[in-house]
C-alpha cells in the first residue's frame, strides 16, 4: 500500500522500464484497463432507465443496453486524465451510431452525446456520471437533461436534428466501391519494381539487417514502438540506439470529450499495436518479412503478429548525386537507393507507418506518415472557422495535433561526441565599389553544457545542430559528424506553467542533448496518461546543466503537425503531406560523398556513351515473386 492507503500499481525500484523517476505508482496513475471499463459500465446502468428515455426521444426510438437491436447505441471511451482531489479518474465517453459502422468502426459516426464518469478508489460501485454533454449544452445530470429537452431549454429540442446519411452517402466511412465509373479500371496496376540479382540485403539471426555497407539490429518495444540498434555504415557505429519515444495527439473543441482529449499512445501500446502488412500494398511485391511477439499491460500472455514488418530496396527515381555540364559536356550520377524497413501500428483509429530508410549516401532517415479515422465528433456550424469542417451532415472532426518524439543515441567514432550548433546569422561584406551588402553566415559553437544544447525552433534564429568528434578528423582536418536535420519540429503553444504541460515536456525542444545515463532511457512514460500535470518522466528532467563536451550524447527531438479536419478526411485521412521525422545525415563524415563507390555511378562523355547498369539488368529477366498470403489465421486481436 501506499501513503495514500491505495495499492501500488508498480514497485519502480525493482523493475523500471520507463525511467520513472518514482519509487512506486500512485494507484490512480495505473495504466488504463479492464477496471476502468467495468467502472464505466457501471456508471451508465446506474441511470440506464432515464438515459434510454432520452436517447428513445432525441434519436428516433434508439437505445443502449440489453434488448436495444435492432436500433442501439453504442459508447467508447476516449481519454481520460486525474482532474482533482475529488475527481482523481476520470474518463470521457462518447456515444455513437454501430448501425451506421458495420463494415468499420464507429470513430466517425459519433452522437452529439458525451459523459464524464469518475471513480475513486478500489470499490467499482463509487463510479458515477458527473458531468453530461448534449448538442452544445452541459448539464449535471440525466435528469437536469431531460427536463431542458422536455422544455426546450434554450432551444435545445426544436434546434436538433437527428440526420442520418442515405443510399451511397453511407460508404462515407468505408472502402467499399462507389457508384459510377473508376479511374484506371482497365489498367488498375501501375510501375512494379522487381530485383534482378535478387536481394541485395540479407535479415539473419536477432533481426539483424545488412545492406550496401549498412548494418543494423531492428526491434520495438511495447509501449514506445520502433527502435534500432547498433548502427552502422561501412563497418563504423553511427548510432547505438535510434527509438520512438511518444506518439501524441491532442484535441481541441468546445464540447466534453474531444475538449479533454488528449492521447499519449506509449500508454495505449504503439508498439504492441503492430499488425500484419499486405503484400503490394503496405509493402512492394519484392519486400522480406519478420514477424512481431508483443507483450503487453492486460495481455496473460504474449502476442504473435505474423508478418509485421517488412523489408526492402527501393529506387528512389531521383539520382543521389547528379550533374549534366553543358559546358564541359558531360554528365555524372549515382542512382539513388534506399532500404526501407517498415512497421505499421494501429492503434483504435489510428495508423502510424513507421520506416526507417538508409541511403546509399549514408543518410538515415527516420519517417512516420499518419492515417486512419479522425476522432469525429458532431458538428456544430461554429467549428467552421475554430475547429474543423463537416465530414458528413451533422459529423466533423476536430483540430488536433500530432507530434512524434524519438531519441537518438549517436556514437559518432566512439562514445566521446560533442555538439556543435551552427547559428545562422547575416552578415556584413564589400560590394567591391565601396557599398556594403549583407551575406549568410553562421556562428559554430560547440555546447559546452546541456542547456545550450536545448531548444526550440524558431524561424527569426535557424540552427544546424551537429554531433562530432573533436577527436577524429577527416582528411581536411573537420572533426567528423552527423547533421541532426529536423523536419516539422512543432512545440507546445499551451501558457508557460499550465499544469498539464508537465506530461509534454517532449514538445519543450524540439531538439535537446543530454549526457546518456542508463536509467534516462525515455523521454516520456506510460503512466503519464493518467496525470499529465504530474509526470513520472520527463526529457527536462534530464537537463541538469551538465558538461557535455567530449562525452557520450543522447539527442532528443520531436516532430508534428496541425490537422485540421476536412470532407477529404474521410473516409479515413490521406498519408499525402502527413509525414514526420528527423535525418541524420553526414557531416564532414568522410572525405566526399560516400555514395561514390557504388558500383553503378556513370560518367557519359562523348568517347565514354556508358549505359546505365538498370538498362542493361532490365533485359536479364523476367519478374517473379514469392506469394505472401494474409489473413491465413484470421484477423489478430486487440
Amino acid at each position: 500500500m501506499g501513503s495514500d492507503k491505495m495499492p501500488i500499481v508498480s514497485n519502480l525500484e525493482k523493475v523500471n522500464v520507463h525511467s520513472s523517476k518514482w519509487a512506486t505508482v500512485p494507484y490512480n496513475q495505473r495504466p488504463h484497463g479492464v477496471m476502468d471499463q467495468v467502472g464505466q459500465v457501471i456508471s451508465v446502468m446506474k441511470v440506464l432507465q432515464p438515459l434510454n428515455q432520452f436517447l428513445k426521444a432525441a434519436f428516433g426510438g434508439y437505445s443502449y443496453g440489453d434488448g436495444c437491436e435492432p436500433k442501439c447505441i453504442g459508447d467508447n471511451y476516449g481519454s481520460y486524465q486525474w482532474l482533482s482531489d475529488k475527481v482523481p479518474r476520470a474518463i470521457y465517453v462518447w456515444f455513437f451510431m454501430p448501425e451506421a459502422a458495420e463494415v468499420d468502426g464507429g470513430y466517425i459516426h459519433p452522437l452529439p452525446l458525451q459523459i464524464l464518469v469518475s471513480g475513486t478508489g478500489t470499490d467499482l460501485t463509487n463510479w458515477e456520471i458527473i458531468k453530461w454533454w448534449f448538442h452544445g449544452q452541459f448539464f449535471n445530470t440525466i435528469e437536469e437533461l431531460i427536463t431542458a429537452w422536455n422544455n426546450d431549454k434554450n432551444g435545445l429540442r426544436t434546434s436538433f436534428k437527428f440526420v442520418k446519411p442515405e443510399g451511397s452517402m453511407k460508404l462515407y466511412s468505408n472502402f467499399m466501391p462507389r457508384p459510377g465509373p473508376k479511374r484506371g479500371e482497365k489498367q488498375p496496376v501501375g510501375p512494379i519494381a522487381y530485383e534482378p540479382y535478387g536481394r541485395r540485403y540479407s535479415i539473419t539471426q536477432n533481426n539483424k539487417i545488412s545492406w550496401l555497407g549498412w548494418e543494423l539490429y531492428v526491434g520495438y518495444l511495447p509501449h514506445y514502438g520502433p527502435r534500432y540498434y547498433d548502427v552502422r555504415f561501412k563497418g563504423e557505429r553511427i548510432a547505438y540506439e535510434i527509438s520512438m519515444q511518444e506518439a501524441m495527439a491532442s484535441y481541441g473543441a468546445s464540447d466534453l470529450s474531444q475538449a479533454n482529449t488528449v492521447y499519449l499512445d506509449s500508454h495505449w501500446g504503439v508498439g504492441a499495436s503492430v499488425r500484419e502488412l499486405v503484400q503490394g500494398v503496405d509493402c512492394p511485391l519484392t519486400a522480406a518479412y519478420m514477424d512481431a511477439v508483443t507483450f503487453y499491460k492486460g495481455s496473460s500472455k504474449a502476442n504473435f503478429h505474423k508478418n509485421a514488418v517488412c523489408v526492402f530496396e527501393h529506387n528512389t527515381d531521383t539520382p543521389a548525386l547528379r550533374h549534366y555540364s553543358y559546358s564541359y559536356q558531360f554528365y555524372g550520377a549515382v542512382p539513388g537507393t534506399n532500404l526501407i524497413i517498415r512497421m505499421v501500428s494501429e492503434i483504435n483509429n489510428y495508423d502510424y507507418i513507421a520506416d526507417l530508410l538508409l541511403s546509399n549516401d549514408g543518410m538515415a532517415e527516420v519517417r512516420v506518415v499518419t492515417s486512419g479515422y479522425v476522432q469525429a465528433a458532431a458538428f456544430q456550424e461554429s467549428y467552421r472557422n475554430s475547429f474543423g469542417y463537416p465530414l458528413m451532415y451533422n459529423v466533423s472532426g476536430t483540430l488536433h495535433t500530432h507530434v512524434l518524439a524519438w531519441k537518438v543515441d549517436l556514437d559518432i567514432g566512439g562514445t566521446s561526441n560533442s555538439v556543435n550548433i551552427h547559428h545562422m546569422k547575416i552578415g556584413e561584406a564589400d560590394d567591391g565599389a565601396g557599398g556594403k551588402i549583407y551575406i549568410n553566415q553562421y556562428e559554430a559553437k560547440i555546447c559546452e553544457r546541456e542547456n545550450e544544447c536545448a531548444y526550440a525552433t524558431s524561424m527569426s534564429t535557424p540552427k544546424i545542430p551537429v554531433v562530432i568528434n573533436e577527436n577524429k578528423k577527416n582528411a581536411f582536418g573537420s572533426a567528423r559528424g552527423y547533421k541532426v536535420q529536423l523536419n516539422r519540429p512543432l512545440l507546445n503553444l499551451e501558457p508557460a506553467g499550465y499544469p498539464r504541460s508537465k506530461g509534454l515536456g517532449f514538445m519543450r525542444y524540439s531538439f535537446a542533448a543530454t549526457k546518456q545515463y542508463d536509467n534516462e532511457a525515455h523521454s516520456s512514460s506510460v503512466y503519464g496518461q493518467a496525470r499529465l500535470s504530474n509526470p513520472s518522466t520527463s526529457v527536462t528532467d534530464y537537463l541538469n546543466d551538465e558538461s557535455i563536451r567530449n562525452q557520450d550524447v543522447v539527442v532528443w527531438v520531436n516532430s508534428g503537425l496541425y490537422h485540421v479536419p476536412v470532407a477529404e478526411d474521410a473516409p479515413v485521412t490521406t498519408t499525402t503531406g502527413n509525414m514526420l521525422g528527423f535525418m541524420l545525415i553526414p557531416f564532414n563524415w568522410a572525405q566526399e560523398s560516400p555514395a561514390t563507390d557504388m558500383a553503378d555511378m556513370i560518367q557519359i562523355t562523348n568517347t565514354n556513351k556508358v549505359v546505365p547498369a538498370i538498362k542493361k539488368a532490365a533485359a536479364l529477366c523476367a519478374p517473379s515473386y514469392q506469394d505472401v498470403q494474409f489473413l491465413n489465421d484470421g484477423w489478430e486481436a486487440a
